[in-house]
């Protein structure tokens, strides 16, 4: 989130091309023939923000007026300061200004306060533009010039606009009086400017939006085109910060189309800045670099203020870290170095987010405090929504930390940002564990929604967190197998097998307490506790070994063991069984509510579906409960897969897998068949179709097909090749039209297998 850095410090650093056409060169060729303001209002309508607000707090007739003699002093400040702005030299031209001296009286005097008050205003100094309108406000009253009181109220006007005060702006009705229909349209222009910057600021992106939107109809109206492209930033901004990524990015990319097709340099960097920004949010980095790399290479043409600089390298530092750690780091480092104050937090959180990717957590930890203080101090929500998710993720115990991302999650509700809240959330839910992965799964879907890409790369919290690898993984389902910080654990290291069997024994129980007595006696079922009760401490204790990584991911080691019973702790260790459980539970919930990704949660499901629980351990009783569990939830996702196949040979690879499963599964084969047959596969049909009826054979129940008219008439038929003990027939329900039958004279195919039952047909009609 970056909303919180839109400011006043972008604009032109160089003269720009003009609407009407006119480019640098007029300018200078108007600025030298000793006509500034002509060469002042051409720079305002080409788009240069601060020489739109340097004209409208600029009195005419003074340009070329002779001041007095006691005036000249103070009127060569205000000319020479403008001439070095014309000149593109903002910089010597506000430090010029602030040589004027207090006390000064008339016109002039109130000229050159105006004009300190605007280079102060776009600096965002807020408190020494005050100071410079509190001294225009005294020389107004006391020359009594009416060009001078104009000027003056207009200053006022865009002061309150640059501090958010919208009431104010809208109070001043006199603000307008004296500027041609042109200039007063510019002035409204730039005071919704400035209001949706300052709210941007503030984090109420919402009225931003407004502010924005309003700016970009006055643009359309008023034939301002040099200003739509910026009007436009700021609603990509506004809306990327209230989620709406999909429309920011538009938004953005239309701005530069503008830019481009009416040649405006004006605030090129920040257009570029804002879409990367845009594209960052959607955790796109091959995009976002692009943007990025091209904003950096506008500020690097002409001189820029800290705050854009530190922008613009704090988010390709954050873009980086998708390829090249190293780089980001120098990026990271070049955005603290260089930002001021109000920037400052954003910049470390950069630093921090690249520290943590880096494996530096003492680092990511530091700037994570720095920045969540100057976040709160200077009243940035936006940024304190980030730096607490870096605080969290970069705490020795995230889990221990994780109520502060409550406290993000209520400031994005503030903010009305949707898709940060979801990022807060799935990082929270993923720091709960196995508990919270249905929660994790709706953020999912919402990120989704909002146009955020999942994959990790981005320095930010969901890349933190999905790189945030279980330190210990446990394989169970086929093979036995467990990894510790991602390596697979040598099997001399066990020392015992009865080690390994603890551990299956306590993942078996899936986190539930085991007392130390029913251990010893699975383990040592022959010999007596007080000779075993040693041995299972010291299992204990190779277990505790074999899992230890050196490093915490919880307040609470892996083997949680007292005086009277052992666990393990599921949401320290990630054992594939209950991930499995808990992703088929959510594929049926998600197929029973008609949810749209149903089909790929049961495709996810069966994917994680490796085997039967401990293959290796088929006798053993312990084991059997969570075995039969999973095997029928994973039997359930493959019936579901299996009715919801997209196609034919998608739904017989399903089917095949139950009837594999579970030899005995009627109903899987019988839709085996049919399905084949349905796709004039008679001959596979035919032999599926035999192996079913072998199968129920050897249970003693008719197949279906066989006799259906009730249990009296089943038990006259004869089967001659059922063998000399007969069978059991099931009672099946008559029906007026059975979908197959096994009568030798109606119902079988030449081949034997079982077709649709036709209606007989007596002279052409249906009997």
């Amino acid at each position: 989130m970056s909303g919180d850095l839109v400011n006043h410090a972008w604009r032109t650093s160089t003269p720009a091309r003009s609407e009407g056409g006119g480019d640098a060169s007029a300018v200078e060729r108007e600025r030298t023939s000793g006509d500034p303001g002509r060469a002042l209002r051409h720079l305002a309508a080409a788009g240069d923000r601060t020489a739109a607000h340097l004209w409208l707090a600029t009195q005419p007739d003074l340009l070329a007026a002779r001041p007095d003699e006691a005036d000249v002093p103070v009127a060569q400040i205000w000319r020479t300061a403008l001439r070095h702005h014309l000149a593109g030299e903002p910089h010597l031209a506000t430090a010029l200004l602030a040589t004027a001296p207090t006390g000064a009286t008339g016109p002039h005097a109130v000229q050159t306060y105006c004009h300190a008050a605007v280079h102060h205003l776009l600096d965002d100094d807020i408190e020494r533009a005050s100071a410079d309108v509190e001294e225009a406000a005294r020389a107004a009253h006391a020359c009594g010039v009416p060009t001078a009181h104009q000027a003056y109220a207009r200053v006022v006007v865009l002061l309150a606009a640059a501090t958010g005060d919208a009431a104010a702006t809208l109070g001043r009705a006199d603000a307008t009086t004296g500027l041609r229909r042109a200039d007063a349209d510019l002035f409204r222009l730039m005071v919704h400017l400035d209001l949706a910057s300052h709210l941007m600021r503030a984090g109420d992106a919402a009225d931003a939006l407004r502010q924005a939107e309003a700016a970009v109809r006055l643009t359309e109206v008023a034939g301002d085109s040099g200003y739509e492209p910026y009007a436009l930033t700021l609603t990509a901004v506004a809306k990327c910060q209230l989620g709406r990524l999909e429309e920011a990015l538009a938004d953005g990319a239309a701005g530069l189309r503008l830019r481009e097709l009416a040649g405006v340099t004006a605030d090129e960097a920040f257009s570029l800045a804002a879409l990367g920004m845009v594209h960052r949010r959607r955790r796109e980095p091959r995009q976002a670099r692009q943007a990025l790399e091209g904003a950096l290479s506008a500020l690097a043409t002409a001189p820029s203020r800290p705050a854009s600089s530190a922008w613009v390298l704090a988010e390709l530092a954050r873009i980086r870290a998708a390829d090249d750690l190293a780089a980001a780091q120098d990026l990271a480092d070049r955005a603290v170095t260089v930002a001021r104050e109000p920037e400052r937090p954003y910049a470390l959180l950069a630093r921090g987010w690249v520290a943590l990717l880096r494996g530096d957590t003492a680092a990511a930890h530091f700037d994570a405090a720095e920045a969540r203080t100057g976040a709160t101090v200077g009243r940035r929500r936006a940024t304190l929504v980030d730096a607490l998710q870096l605080t969290v993720l970069a705490a020795d115990d995230p889990r221990a930390s994780a109520g502060l991302l409550d406290d993000a999650a209520a400031l994005c509700r503030e903010l009305g940002d949707p898709a940060e809240e979801a990022t807060v959330r799935l990082i929270a839910a993923r720091l709960q564990g196995r508990q919270a992965r249905r929660g994790a799964e709706g953020a999912e879907q919402k990120l989704r929604r909002c146009g955020v890409r999942l994959d990790p790369g981005v320095a930010d919290g969901l890349t933190a967190i999905t790189l945030r690898v279980p330190a210990v993984v446990i394989h169970t389902l086929g093979d036995f197998r467990v990894f510790r910080a991602g390596a697979v654990v040598p099997y001399g290291e066990w020392q015992s097998k009865k080690a390994r069997d603890l551990l299956k024994i306590l993942v078996a129980h899936r986190g539930r307490a085991v007392p130390r007595a029913r251990l010893m006696e699975l383990l040592w079922p022959d010999e007596s506790p007080s000779r075993t009760a040693n041995r299972l401490s010291v299992l204990l204790s190779t277990l505790r070994r074999v899992l230890g990584t050196g490093h915490h991911t919880s307040g609470r080691g892996a083997v949680l063991a007292d005086r009277g019973s052992v666990a393990v702790d599921l949401d320290v260790i990630d054992v594939d069984v209950e991930t499995f459980l808990t992703a088929a539970e959510e594929a049926q919930v998600a197929l029973r509510a008609g949810h749209p990704d149903a089909p790929r949660a049961l495709v996810r499901a069966d994917e994680l579906y490796g085997g039967d629980f401990l293959a290796d351990d088929p006798y053993e009783d312990w084991a059997q409960p969570l075995r039969e569990e999973a095997q029928v939830a994973h039997t359930s996702v493959l019936r579901a897969l299996a009715q919801h196949a997209a196609d034919t040979d998608q739904k017989l690879v399903y089917l095949m897998r139950l009837v594999h499963r579970d030899p005995y599964d009627e109903d899987a084969h019988l839709e085996l068949v049919q399905v084949l047959r349905a796709a004039g596969r008679h001959g596979e049909a035919q032999r599926r179709y035999r192996t079913y009826v072998e199968r129920m054979r050897e249970l003693g129940i008719a197949p279906a097909g066989g006799p259906t008219t009730g249990v009296d008439t089943a038990a006259q038929q004869a089967d001659s090749s059922s063998g000399p003990g007969g069978r059991v027939t099931r009672w099946r329900t008559p029906s007026a039209q059975p979908p197959w039958t096994a009568e030798v004279d109606a119902g079988r195919s030449p081949t034997g297998v079982p077709v649709q039952r036709k209606p007989r047909r007596l002279l052409g009609h249906p009997v």
